[in-house]
């Protein structure tokens, strides 16, 4: 199933840096980044 990825998610992309907006999510493998 397609997992939506939030605008937070994109904005980490866009910076090519894990910004944490995302909180937790951000420290697992599932973190696009």
């Amino acid at each position: 199933m397609g997992r939506y990825t939030d605008a937070s998610c994109r904005l980490c992309r866009r910076e090519r840096q894990k910004l944490f907006l995302k909180g937790t999510k951000c420290y697992t493998e599932k973190c696009p980044f």
